[in-house]
């Protein structure tokens, strides 16, 4: 805040003439739209430096899984990009543990069986792997995969982040350390703030309302 209110007094800005609510709007992460374009700002941070835990879901990808003998079909998960979101299986129920096991029963069978008898759309996190069974047999099925992306983009001189709303990072689910965000909830603008160097050094400058 005393940032924003140095950057007004340099600009020669009344501070009466501003709202309060419009200081709290650039002193929280908001979101500004400009010719059918909407840009994420994370103000506040600091300089040349990128924000730790910053994340957003990317845009769902469809994959098809292969199910052995048992119905399970699983992919390996990214250590960097890990799922978020998980559409045509049971993803509120997702549980961590072993990898299921399917092990054709003894001849002359020609059965299978498996470690974990789960209902069909159960997963299943090993740690390396996400499992779903999708079936009670071999087969295949096809999943909505959303993955989070880590955003690495540095504050600039004036300790903001602006990110651009696109395809591939729609930014409709986001994170800070613990902390979660949606687009749809962020306070908007009627104006970006902007970053100018006077003298030696930088200042965030505010438009009026």
């Amino acid at each position: 805040m005393k940032r924003i209110l140095s950057a007004l007094a340099l600009a020669g800005m009344a501070v009466s003439s501003i709202a309060p609510a419009v200081f709290a709007n650039f002193a929280v992460p908001h979101k500004w739209e400009d010719a059918g374009r909407t840009f994420v700002y994370i103000p506040l941070r600091t300089p040349a430096v990128a924000i730790p835990g910053f994340s957003s879901a990317r845009t769902a990808a469809q994959r098809v899984l292969t199910l052995n003998n048992c119905g399970w079909g699983s992919f390996t998960k990214s250590p960097t990009s890990p799922p978020t979101l998980i559409s045509g299986a049971n993803w509120a129920g997702k549980t961590t543990g072993v990898a299921p096991t399917c092990v054709r029963d003894a001849a002359p069978a020609l059965t299978y069986t498996t470690s974990n008898p789960a209902a069909t759309g159960t997963i299943v996190d090993d740690g390396t792997r996400i499992w779903i069974k999708g079936g009670t047999a071999i087969g295949s099925i096809t999943i909505g995969v959303v993955t989070s992306g880590a955003i690495t983009t540095v504050a600039n001189a004036c300790g903001f982040v602006r990110v651009a709303v696109t395809s591939g990072r729609a930014m409709t689910l986001f994170q800070i350390g613990a902390t979660n965000y949606t687009l749809a909830s962020l306070p908007a603008v009627a104006a970006p703030m902007i970053c100018r160097k006077v003298g030696t050094t930088s200042q965030t400058y505010v438009p009026a309302p």
